[in-house]
Order: C-alpha cells, then sequence, then structure tokens
C-alpha cells in the first residue's frame, strides 16, 4: 500500500511539473489550489454540456464557452477542446473548488469574448468563423480590445481550460507523453536489490 501510495505522489508530481511549464507557474499555483487535481481526475466528460445551463454558465455562456474551448484547443491528432467538454469541466471546476470572485473572473471572461465578438462583427462568438473566433481571443490576449485586468481574468480561463484538457483521459493519454511500460516491455533484464522499479506515468 505504502508503494502505491508512493507511486501515485511521483505521478501527482509530474503532472504538476508538466502542467506548470505548459501554463506557467503562477497560473497553475491558482488553478491547482486546494482540492482542485482530485476534483478534475474525479470529473466525468458529457456530451451535451452546451446544450443546457450550467452550474455557473447560462446556456448561451456554455454554448460560447465551447468555442472558446475549441478555438485554444483546436482538433488536431487528438480530439479537440470541446470534444473532451473543456467547457463542463470548467463550469464544474469553478463551482466544486474556486471562489466566487474566481467563478465572477470567468463569467466576465465569457461575456467580454462576447461583447467583442458583438462588436467586431455583429454577431454571437458561436457564429463566426474560426479564423475570426481566432482573432477576438488574441486580440484580448494582445489588449488591444480589453483592459490589463480583463487580460488577466481571461488567462484565468484559460488556464482552466487547459487544465481540464491535460487531466481529461484524452489529454493524458495522447496530447502528453504516454507510457504504460517506460522504455518498452524487456522479458529479461539484469536486477539485483538495489534496482528501481518503473513507475507508470498515467492516471488511467
Amino acid at each position: 500500500m505504502k508503494n502505491d501510495v508512493k507511486e501515485t505522489d511521483l505521478n501527482r508530481r509530474e503532472f504538476l511539473q508538466k502542467f506548470s511549464q505548459a501554463v506557467g507557474y503562477t497560473a497553475a499555483a491558482t488553478v491547482l489550489a486546494g482540492s482542485g487535481l482530485s476534483v478534475a481526475f474525479a470529473y466525468t466528460p458529457k456530451s451535451d454540456s452546451a446544450s443546457r445551463p450550467g452550474l455557473l454558465f447560462t446556456q448561451a455562456q456554455m454554448q460560447t464557452l465551447r468555442d472558446i474551448c475549441d478555438t485554444i484547443l483546436p482538433a488536431t491528432d487528438t480530439k479537440s477542446g470541446a470534444e473532451v467538454d473543456c467547457h463542463g469541466f470548467v463550469d464544474h471546476q469553478l463551482v466544486q473548488c474556486h471562489s466566487e470572485a474566481q467563478q465572477q473572473m470567468c463569467v466576465s471572461a465569457v461575456e467580454l469574448v462576447e461583447r467583442n465578438a458583438q462588436s467586431a462583427h455583429s454577431k454571437a462568438f458561436t457564429e463566426l468563423r474560426s479564423e475570426q473566433q481566432t482573432k477576438i481571443l488574441r486580440d484580448i490576449e494582445a489588449l488591444q480590445s480589453a483592459t490589463g485586468d480583463e487580460k488577466g481574468q481571461f488567462k484565468f480561463l484559460k488556464s482552466l481550460i487547459v487544465f481540464g484538457y491535460f487531466t481529461s483521459e484524452e489529454g493524458v493519454t495522447k496530447a502528453l507523453s504516454f507510457q504504460p511500460y517506460p522504455g518498452g516491455f524487456k522479458g529479461s533484464i539484469p536486477v539485483n536489490a538495489d534496482t528501481k522499479a518503473w513507475g507508470s506515468l498515467n492516471y488511467y
């Protein structure tokens, strides 16, 4: 049992290190506060999160958030952010693990994206072409259509989206390096009392 706990702890440390490198240590510390990691891995993705109101967001905001997730993490050789339900994850994670102030930060970020879409194109964010959606988000990060505080709110939302993706099964087993048998299987290798066993890198 002690060995199992130690291996889980090593897996967790490795994930934290990789995630911190991906989004920045300050952003990671905010997202991972308290029980954030254990709640994240316990989340079960749903296929209809954008078709109904969330725990925090309205249905319209869930649809906008879905497209934000798809724009930040588009499909490549792995599924997109929306396909692994990052929008549902963010909604759930905010209510379960974050303060009302942080919840409002993310609501404000989604509202900002929608306002900028309406201002630039007189259309909802979900009605824009993918390149238009990308520009809306890039303009926020470039401070061309956002204040410094608004950019900070969006950055926090973006960190949660990335966190949701890399704690999903798709993110852990396909987007990240996944080695159930590190170094490949070798049926006959020399061992002694000091030989260390391989630890699994996966959570699934």
